[in-house]
Order: C-alpha cells, then sequence, then structure tokens
C-alpha cells in the first residue's frame, strides 16, 4: 500500500468545537480540556477553516519550534512560519545573527505582503520593539526587468540598508559591481542574485549559484530587504550622534562613545549593535502586532507560564544592562526602551480576536469551549500490548492512525503491525506527543512516544556562504607557489609584457637569488599555490639547476618504496580467507531506522562501502576520515551492530579512556533497545571489577567490548572476534600498533579517524587502501556565532555569565602552560561564581583524563586548558568556546577548537581574543577575520581543511612523507603519487599533456578595467589554462559574459588562443606559430613514429597544400587565406578542427610523395 502523509488526510477529521467558535464569533475564548499535541491540530483547523492569519504566542522557543514543525506537518511547509525572539545576549554590541534575522524578515515579509500564515513566536518576540511597517516598506528595494534605476543609485541604497561592497558576492548583506553588472545577495532568496543593466535601465534577473559564480534561473522581479533589523539613513544617524554628544554634555559623562559610535557608524559603515542604541533615532517603533491583519486570531498558548517567562526575559536585560562597561554606561537604551510595556501590548491587543489554549486564568472574559482530548497512553514497548490497544479503540468505533517521521519508519511499522492492525492509517508527519479524540472519532497515535525517541522532521538547508571558484586557491601578490617545471616560488603578480607587436600578460614568479620568470596564460595551469606546513615558509628553488628536478625524482622514490609496500599488504589481504557476515536482516533494518536523523549521503556512501567489505570473505580493513560530529560513530556501530548480527564479538579501541567512556555511553544508549550486551575496559577499572568482564568476553557473552589499548593485553581471549574498530589510530605507540597490524589479517578491521583527509589523496590511494570519506556536514546544524576581538575582561565575563545562565558549559583556551594559573586566578576573579579546572598536556595522563571526567560529568563549569582539546570530546553540554592569544595559532587549530562547540541544537558561540589590533600582525588578523566570516561548514570549512588536510595525509602515509609534501607543495605530490601508485599496480601513467607553445600575433588578455579584481582576474586565467577541451573553453565564455558582461576583444582573443592550445594539443603539435608571411606554422617534437602518425593524420584530414620542414623541430607549414589577425587565427582554428583524431582512418602516404603536399628541405 502506499503511505500518505498526515496533511493528504487530516481534514477529514471532525472537529467540531472548532466549527461552533467559527460559528459563534468570540471576541475572548478558552478551550480547555486539551491533550498531547492537540494544540497543533486545534491552531491547524482553526487556520483551515477561517483563511485568517494565526498568531500564536508560546512560552519559549523550544515550544515554538515543535509548534511549527508539528502544524507543517498538517498544513505544509509553506503555510507555518516561525517567528523567533531576537537571539543576541543583551547588551553585547551585536546584531541578531543571520538566520534568526531571516526568519523574522520572512514573517513581516509575508504579512507586508498580505499573505495569511499561521505564524509562531516565542512570547518575548511581542515585546521587542521593532521598525513600523512602513518604515521596514521604505527601505525594502523592489526591483523589476524594466525599471528604470541607476547602478550608482542602487549602490546608495544598497549601503543605506546595511550591504556591504566586496569584490565578488559570498555572504548574504554583500554586494559587488562589475561593469553594468550588481551581484547582491539578500535574505529570502535561495540563491544571490544577478541584476544586469542596460544603461540606467535594469535589463535582466536571475539567481547565481554562490560557488560557481555561474547564473542560474531568470525571475522578473527582485525584493531586497535589509541586512539588519534596524538601519539608519546618513541623515538619522548624524541627527542620533547629536543628541547623543548633547546628552553627555550636559550629563558629563566621558564622550569617547560618542567618538567611538561616529567612526563605526560613519565612517566604517557598520551598524553592527545599533539596536542597543535604538532610542537616540528619531523613529517611532512598533510591534509585530501592528503588522497583523485586523481580522488575524491570536492564540495563547498557556498564558501563565508565558507570562512567567516575560518576566524572566526582562530579568536578564537588567542583569546584562548592570554589567555594561563603563564607557556605554548612561548611553545604551534601557530595557523599557527596548521592549514594549504590558500597558501598551494590553491595549494593542484589544483589537484582535484572542483564543487562549488551557490556562487557569486570562486578563480578559472569555467564551469557554470544552473539548474532549486524551494522552495517547504510555504503553510497555511490546508490539502485541500496542496492538490490543489500537484493536480496542478500533472496535470503539474510533480511525485510528499512526504518525511516523519519515518513509522508513512508517514502512517499517507497516511490516511489524500492519497485519494484525489492517484498519490502521499509517502515515509520515511529526507530532511531539499523540492524542485521542472521541467526540471526532479518531486517534492519532506518534511513533515517537511507542519508540521513546524524537525523530524530528529534517530541514534541508540551503548553504548561505560559500567561497565561490576564486575562493582559497587564488593567488595574491607574494604567495608561495609550484611551478611544475621550476619548483617553488613566490608571485609578485601578472604583468603585461609586449612581445613584438602585441602585448599579453604574463605571471611574474621571483626564484632563489631574485631570478625573475615570466609564465605565460597558456603556462599558467602549471602554477599552484604551495600548500605546505601552515607556520613554516619553504626555499626557493635556484633556476638553471637541477635540484627541482633531483628532490621530485627523490620524491617518486620514495613514493615507489612507500606504494609497494602499501599495495603488498593490501595484495595479501585478497588472498587470505576472512570472515563472510551475513547479509542485513530485520534487526538490521530496525536498528538502522531508529538512528534520529536523516544520513548524509557520505555517511550512506560509507556504509554500503562497509557492508560489502563484511560481506565479501576477504578481510577489510578500511579507513573512515571524517570530522567530529560527521556521523563517523553511527557508521561503526552500523558494522558493529552487523558482526553482533552475524554472532560474532567486536572489539572498539580508542586511544584513552575519556573517549572509550564516551564510545561506550554511546554505543550503550543506541542499542539500548536490542539485545545487545556491551561492556567497556579500562585501567581505570579495579582488577575485581575488569575479571567479570575478561570472563565473559572468553565465554562470548560479551558481545562489544570497548576500551583503551587494554584490550590488547596478552589476557584478553576473545571467543569469537570479528570486527576491530579503531577510533584515531595514529595515537597509538608503535607496540600497540604492530598488534593491531597483525590482528587485520584474522579480523575485518575499521578504522576511525578525525582528521580530514582530501580526495585528491583519497584517489591517488585507490588500491592501495580501502578510504571512505565522509566531508558532508550534518543537517540542521547552527552555525557557530564567531566573534574576534580584543581581550577584555568585560568580554569574557559576558560570554561565561551568558553560558552559565543557560545551563552550559565553556572551554577557555590558553595555549601557555606557563601562565595558566595566572589565567585561572584572573577568571575566578571575573566570574567567582563558576567553577573553574585546569587541563594541559603535560599531567600525567591518569591526572587529565580524571579532570575529563569530571568536567565531562558537569562538576565543572569551565575548562582552562592548552590546544589539548583540539581533538577532543564531543560534549553537547558546552557550547561556547574562548580562544586567549588566538593569534598565535594556526588556521586549522583555530578552526578545530571552534568545531569542539556547536554540537547540539543550541547556539554556540566562539570569541577568539588578542591583545589590541594594533599589536596583531596582518597575517593573523587576515586569519582570524577568515574564520569569523565563514562560520557555515562547506563554505569557510575549505580554508582550514588545507593543513588539517596534509596532517591528515602525514598521519596515512607516515611522517616522512609529511617532508615530502612541504618539500614539493601538495598539490604535485599528490600527482606524483598517482603516478607511484598506478606504476606498482602496472597500469599505464596518464600522459601528461603536451605544452604547446603559440606564437600567434593577438592581444590577448583581461584588461582590469573589465575584471578590476586582482585574484579574480589570475583565477579565470588559471581556469582558462587548465581546461581540457576546447568545449570547456566556450563553457567559460558564457561564464565570463554571464559574470561581467560583454567579453571586450583582447578576452575573444584569449578564448582563442586557448582554443588553438587545446585543438593543437590534440593534433600532437608542440607549437603553433602565425608568422609575418601570413603562414600557419605546426611543430611536432617527440618519437620519429609518433611525429609520422600526426603529420599523416594532418595530411588525411586537410585539403590544403602544406611544406614540410625536416630539420628538427619538424614542422608543417602553409599560407593562410585571411588577411586580419583575428581573421588568420579563426582559419588556423578551422585547420586545426579539421584534423582527426583517429590514427586508424585513412590509408597512410609517405610523406615524401603526393600530390597534396609540397616537400621543403632547408
Amino acid at each position: 500500500m502506499s503511505i500518505k502523509k498526515i496533511s493528504d488526510i487530516w481534514s477529514s477529521f471532525s472537529f467540531s468545537q472548532i466549527d461552533k467558535y467559527l460559528t459563534d464569533k468570540p471576541r475572548c475564548a478558552l478551550f480547555s480540556g486539551m491533550a498531547g499535541s492537540a494544540d497543533a491540530f486545534l491552531i491547524s483547523d482553526l487556520f483551515f477553516k477561517s483563511q485568517k492569519t494565526i498568531m500564536v504566542f508560546t512560552e519559549n522557543s523550544k515550544k515554538a519550534e515543535t509548534l511549527v514543525e508539528e502544524c507543517r506537518s498538517f498544513l505544509g511547509d509553506e503555510q507555518v512560519i516561525s517567528f523567533p525572539s531576537r537571539d543576541a545576549i543583551p547588551y553585547n554590541m551585536k546584531s541578531g545573527f543571520g538566520p534568526t534575522v531571516e526568519s523574522r524578515f520572512r514573517v513581516l515579509s509575508n504579512l507586508l505582503d498580505g499573505n495569511q500564515k499561521v505564524i509562531v513566536a516565542p512570547y518575548p518576540a511581542l515585546h521587542q520593539k521593532i521598525l513600523p511597517r512602513k518604515a521596514l516598506f521604505s527601505k525594502v528595494i523592489r526591483l523589476q526587468v524594466g525599471d528604470e534605476l541607476s547602478i550608482a543609485n542602487l549602490a546608495l541604497w544598497l549601503n543605506e540598508i546595511g550591504f556591504h561592497r566586496e569584490t565578488h558576492v559570498s555572504d548574504i548583506g554583500t554586494y559587488s559591481i562589475r561593469g553594468g553588472i550588481v551581484d547582491v545577495y539578500p535574505f529570502l532568496t535561495e540563491n544571490p542574485l544577478r541584476i544586469e543593466f542596460w544603461g540606467d535601465f535594469v535589463d535582466s534577473i536571475r539567481e547565481f549559484d554562490v560557488f560557481t559564480q555561474k547564473s542560474l534561473n531568470s525571475c522578473n522581479k527582485a525584493e531586497i530587504f535589509p541586512v539588519k533589523e534596524f538601519t539608519f539613513s546618513d541623515s538619522q544617524i548624524e541627527a542620533a550622534l547629536k543628541n547623543m554628544e548633547e546628552f553627555c554634555k550636559e550629563k558629563q559623562l566621558d564622550q569617547m562613545v560618542v567618538h567611538k559610535l561616529e567612526h563605526q557608524w560613519k565612517s566604517v559603515g557598520d551598524l553592527e549593535g545599533v539596536e542597543w542604541f535604538i532610542h537616540w533615532f528619531d523613529q517611532p517603533y512598533s510591534s509585530i502586532l501592528d503588522y497583523l491583519p485586523s481580522d488575524t486570531v491570536i492564540v495563547w498558548d498557556d498564558i501563565i507560564e508565558v507570562k512567567r517567562r516575560l518576566d524572566q526575559s526582562r530579568q536578564n536585560y537588567q542583569r546584562h544592562l548592570e554589567r555594561v562597561p563603563e564607557v556605554f554606561q548612561g548611553v545604551v537604551s534601557y530595557p523599557e526602551k527596548l521592549l514594549h510595556d504590558d500597558e501598551s501590548i494590553e491595549q494593542d491587543l484589544n483589537t484582535f480576536d484572542l483564543l487562549f489554549i488551557e490556562t487557569l486564568e486570562t486578563p480578559w472574559d472569555t467564551v469557554n469551549y470544552r473539548v474532549s482530548f486524551s494522552e495517547q497512553p504510555q504503553l510497555p514497548r511490546e508490539l502485541d500490548v500496542l496492538a490490543q490497544d489500537l484493536r480496542n479503540h478500533h472496535n470503539e468505533g474510533l480511525r485510528c492512525i499512526l504518525i511516523c517521521p519519515n518513509l522508513g519508519h512508517a514502512e517499517r511499522m507497516e511490516e511489524l503491525i500492519g497485519e494484525s492492525c489492517p484498519f490502521l492509517e499509517i502515515v509520515i508527519g511529526f507530532l511531539l506527543h499523540g492524542f485521542i479524540h472521541r467526540e471526532g472519532d479518531f486517534l492519532l497515535y506518534s511513533e515517537s512516544q511507542i519508540i521513546n525517541r524524537v525523530i524530528r522532521p529534517v530541514k534541508v538547508k540551503k548553504q548561505k556562504s560559500g567561497i565561490p571558484i576564486t575562493g582559497y586557491d587564488a593567488l595574491t601578490p607574494g604567495d608561495f607557489v609550484v611551478h611544475e617545471d621550476h619548483g617553488i616560488a613566490r608571485f609578485i603578480g601578472i604583468e603585461r609584457v609586449k612581445t613584438g607587436d602585441t602585448q599579453n600578460d604574463c605571471m611574474v614568479l621571483i626564484y632563489a637569488d631574485h631570478a625573475k620568470v615570466y609564465v605565460p596564460v597558456e603556462d599558467f595551469h602549471k602554477v599552484q599555490k604551495y600548500v605546505g606546513k601552515d607556520t613554516v615558509e619553504p626555499a626557493l628553488s635556484k633556476i638553471g639547476t637541477s635540484a627541482w628536478e633531483r628532490l621530485k625524482t627523490r620524491t617518486r622514490e620514495s613514493l615507489k618504496e612507500m606504494a609497494q609496500e602499501l599495495i603488498e599488504l593490501y595484495a595479501k589481504r585478497q588472498f587470505l580467507e576472512g570472515i563472510s557476515f551475513q547479509k542485513d536482516n530485520m534487526w538490521q533494518k530496525e536498528f538502522e531506522d531508529s538512528f534520529i536523523y536523516e544520513e548524509t549521503a557520505d555517511q550512506l556512501k560509507a556504509i554500503q562501502e562497509i557492508k560489502e567489505d563484511m560481506e565479501s570473505s576477504k578481510p577489510m580493513d578500511r579507513l573512515i576520515c571524517g570530522d567530529v560530529g560527521f556521523g563517523k560513530t553511527e557508521v561503526a556501530m552500523r558494522a558493529a551492530f552487523k558482526a553482533v548480527m552475524s554472532g560474532y564479538q567486536v572489539a572498539v579501541l580508542a586511544p584513552t579512556t575519556i573517549l572509550a567512556a564516551q564510545h561506550y555511553s554511546t554505543f550503550s544508549e543506541r542499542m539500548s533497545d536490542f539485545p545487545v550486551k556491551i561492556a567497556p575496559l579500562s585501567r581505570f577499572l579495579k582488577p575485581s571489577e575488569q575479571k567479570p568482564i575478561i570472563e565473559k568476553v572468553k565465554e562470548g557473552k560479551i558481545d562489544i567490548l570497548i576500551g583503551t589499548h587494554r584490550i590488547l593485553s596478552e589476557d584478553i581471549d576473545f571467543k569469537n572476534l570479528g570486527l576491530l574498530i579503531i577510533d584515531e589510530e595514529q595515537r597509538f605507540g608503535v607496540n600497540h600498533k604492530e598488534k593491531l597490524r597483525q590482528m587485520r589479517y584474522k579480523v575485518d578491521t575499521l578504522s576511525l579517524t578525525a582528521t580530514p583527509i582530501p580526495r585528491t589523496l583519497h584517489m591517488s590511494l585507490i588500491g592501495a587502501r580501502d578510504l571512505s570519506i565522509i566531508n558532508t556536514p550534518p543537517r540542521n546544524r547552527l552555525p557557530i556565532e564567531t566573534k574576534v576581538a580584543q581581550y577584555h575582561d568585560e568580554l569574557v565575563k559576558k560570554a561565561i555569565e551568558y553560558e552559565l545562565q543557560r545551563g552550559g558549559q565553556i572551554y577557555f583556551v590558553n595555549n601557555r602552560i606557563k601562565n595558566l594559573d595566572a589565567v585561572q586566578d584572573r577568571l575566578e576573579q571575573i566570574v567567582p561564581k563558576a567553577r573553574i579546572i585546569a587541563a594541559h598536556g603535560q599531567m600525567d595522563e591518569k591526572q587529565l583524563e580524571l579532570i575529563m571526567k569530571e568536567f565531562v560529568a558537569g562538576r565543572y563549569d569551565v575548562l582552562l586548558s592548552t590546544v589539548i582539546i583540539e581533538n577532543g570530546l564531543d560534549i553537547p553540554n558546552v557550547n561556547t568556546i574562548i580562544v586567549n592569544r588566538s593569534d598565535t595559532l594556526g588556521l586549522s587549530q583555530l578552526y578545530q577548537l571552534r568545531g569542539r562547540v556547536g554540537r547540539s541544537s543550541e547556539q554556540a558561540y566562539a570569541y577568539f581574543l588578542t591583545p589590541p589590533f594594533n599589536q596583531v600582525n596582518e597575517v593573523s588578523l587576515k586569519r582570524l577575520r577568515a574564520l569569523e566570516q565563514y562560520t557555515d561548514l562547506g563554505s569557510g570549512f575549505q580554508i582550514a581543511m588545507r593543513d588539517m588536510e596534509i596532517r591528515g595525509a602525514g598521519n596515512i602515509l607516515g611522517t616522512r612523507q609529511h617532508g615530502f609534501i612541504a618539500a614539493v607543495g601538495f598539490e604535485l605530490y599528490c600527482r606524483l603519487l598517482q603516478d607511484a601508485v598506478a606504476e606498482i599496480k602496472g597500469e599505464k601513467i596518464e600522459s601528461r599533456a603536451i605544452d604547446v607553445k603559440l606564437e600567434i600575433p593577438l592581444e590577448a588578455y583581461i584588461p582590469t578595467e573589465y575584471v578590476s579584481d586582482g585574484p579574480t582576474r589570475i583565477s579565470l586565467y588559471q581556469e582558462l589554462s587548465a581546461v581540457s577541451t576546447p568545449e570547456n573553453v566556450d563553457e567559460i565564455q558564457v561564464s565570463i559574459h554571464d559574470r561581467f558582461g560583454p567579453l571586450p576583444e583582447s578576452v575573444n582573443s584569449l578564448i582563442l588562443l586557448m582554443k588553438i592550445k587545446l585543438l593543437a594539443r590534440r593534433a600532437g603539435c608542440n607549437r603553433v606559430a602565425i608568422n609575418k608571411n601570413g603562414e600557419l606554422v605546426l611543430s611536432f617534437q617527440g618519437e620519429q613514429q609518433q611525429i609520422k602518425d600526426n603529420i599523416q593524420r594532418v595530411f588525411r584530414s586537410s585539403r590544403r597544400d602544406f611544406q614540410v620542414q625536416y630539420e628538427e623541430p619538424i614542422s608543417l607549414r602553409t599560407k593562410l587565406a585571411a588577411i586580419g589577425k583575428k581573421e588568420m587565427a579563426l582559419e588556423a582554428i578551422g585547420i586545426l578542427e579539421s584534423i582527426e583524431t583517429d590514427d586508424g582512418i585513412g590509408d597512410e602516404k609517405e610523406l615524401e610523395t603526393g600530390d597534396k603536399f609540397k616537400s621543403e628541405k632547408h
């Protein structure tokens, strides 16, 4: 049977009390007798039948999020929207976080457009002041194709509503201008927008991909909302600063704050945190109520709790106000200026219909409606008990519906209970708590309550920022680069060089002893950004010596030796007879379906690869790579469960007792519903505690043993070990690694590492090591709000206290052991109520792990440590990290430190603190700003990945290889490795493309007035130089036109040159020239037979007369008919295109005969 969604059938349910309410039309109503998640059903039914806007207020954000998800199950995603309260810490001088601001604008946009929706908000959102309808409407830029508007005026308008101009658009709130094209990335659009102008008219509007920068679909109009909720015009800012200055003079307050804000708001144009000063602006403010249609029904979900929460919110504002830095005292807006008072809100509410759900008292007289809902019973987990309960209700005449979170769960429940309850309707949707509605003759049970596990709907989160094609590999002057032929140099820039009568751009590289090399455009693909160790500068190569070639040779030899060893081990395993595990059974499917998240594509691929390995008769030895939190443990647990289902034992090995304890906790919780016996083993257990576990392992009564290297001891004897899972193998000692190597030949082995392995290396090692890469971040993970700031006691105090207030814990990283005690003393003075414990890598391991255990158990609030937490634990309760002297750490370290937080549904915060910015070097600040800018996984993630990938390569290939990576650069190293693996395996090494020298009299370059940004221009040159087919050149030509407008003549000439290069390479030519006599000259180099074959192919394909020159280099020449330079280049392309690529076509002719060509000897 086909399984429907709850949204397909629910409208047929009966709810007579809502019908009566809509007939009576009371201004205030109270619905009592609610149960389970019946409030979501009531709200959905009210909206469906009234077709009015329904505004719902709940006690807190968590309740609001749940209600949104439940109502969407009934009404569909588009009909239900969330209006969250602002999430910024009060008085932290920051604006609201992007996703929150966007959600709020989505609601306001729908209300401005008159769309009826169900809007759900936590109660504090009602009291927070917002701009009035008219003011917001005036700030929204509405564009339509055909509108008259100059680019200059659009830029002014964008600046005024908070947008920042950049060289290219990669984040919300940025725009760029290139000629007649404006790119802008606003809220509320799936992708950024590209607006093309024809003079002062909007010619076209289209969306484009933030990563590729290529246009997608066209649209006729666009709506651009401000970047922040509060944006003000220059005149409003001027007036506010003047008012503030006069106030400070009158009250004899320090005017430094006025100068500080003037610099930020006017000189820098940054209105970050302006909402904490709104009373200075000559501007009335509204609440969400002012945007609602007059016939809106306002629903209160438990108003007593709602009001209690509001009081808490006001107290929170007051507490934070008291801690505002002295410089801002008296100038920030007090809570009463930021929040509407109860009296004014109640006055506004008097104009709406109000509906209260399940409350003991209301401020208004109400008409009461008693409804007959009852809770879904808490039944034992046996299916036959559930089936009997459903049959009883069915016999009473109730329609029985079971709601499951996804298709997999619905199909599983159909298999388990469908036959015994054929009347049961199983549907897909989300309901936290089920309910029975006897009056309506139906019940709606939630599977979440049956399995005691909440599985929420997956929201597909669009990527909101990214590095486009000019991203982290784009060159900037001063970068180290690797030229394939000449070695490591420093990139100076692009210089226009005159050759004969033409000018072309060249890349300028500086080598040792100030030797300068000019690289023509067609060879740009040979130059890559040097990627080595983050903190070590490479030595420049010497031109005119063989040192670079010798280094490449040594690297090749080392790689061959390593590849030989890897492949021999790999081959040896292929001949060993291992365990062939059973195919998945029903329990395996049930176990996998009980996963409360949706698997990422990388996870699913890794799981499939592991299952294929396990089901084969060869011993598995697979490495799973992926960042912490990317889902490696779930993959490992599925493998372990599969082994147990086949009757085998599993050993899970972790490098520290604390990590082992975490795995034990995770495995135990995940498998609690299944008959799997799991036990921990480490040296922290007393001998008396270890003994019974060891005995049970011998007897086969323990299915999964989880521990440290204690598992490798001689007294541990498994009855039937089938699978070994190793976490972070590189952290084990030499002896332990040797023991593990021996075990690999006997059992299936699955290794896990959190250090990423680049895909290029992965591809190079295919056939030498089985790798599965999990690079896809989980959905629904909130980006970590990142702040780079100068150290200030007040900032630290606020950050810690805010986290403590919401019941969380904090990491404080200080990477100098020497002053760790002094920092602890300081923190204890700043936040005396915080329980602080310190840890560092020089501590005794046992002491360190005990400290970590105490922290995980919640006995301390702040863990003060060095960077030892960089590859640490997954502790969902830690959602704030503060890194002191972050300017002294590398980008990958900073990235991994930030990754320690943000692994729960709570918003996480990362503070990177530095000395005063004028004492921090530019490179460090740039590194920190990159982290601050790229908060989403999958975008800036790529920047920080580079150094981590090199570490990962060292872990996989050994420390000796680390040296070669640093010597020749990562990209070239990976290519040499690929060749070494292919050679050892006896495969053909992919031949490197022929270098084609072009001597064509065309001015071919990208003018700076066409593409003004240097890195973007270089990136385009590199992209063109690296393409492999003429068709790719056409694609890039279309992309350039799309991004920058019509191509100038010099860029069209560049496109022609790239096509000539590729066609010549296909024909086997290594030089193409058009000389002063108007002749096309094609030169050939290589083995005699190959040259002969190439020339024969030219003769077969072309109907032209050619002269052959036999002296080195052997070449052909023919007179071109065209006269102009461009026309001659086009004719040359026509000739090259006509040359066949299949050597076997046509009859071969001897070069000395035939009437189609003449022989010319010099």
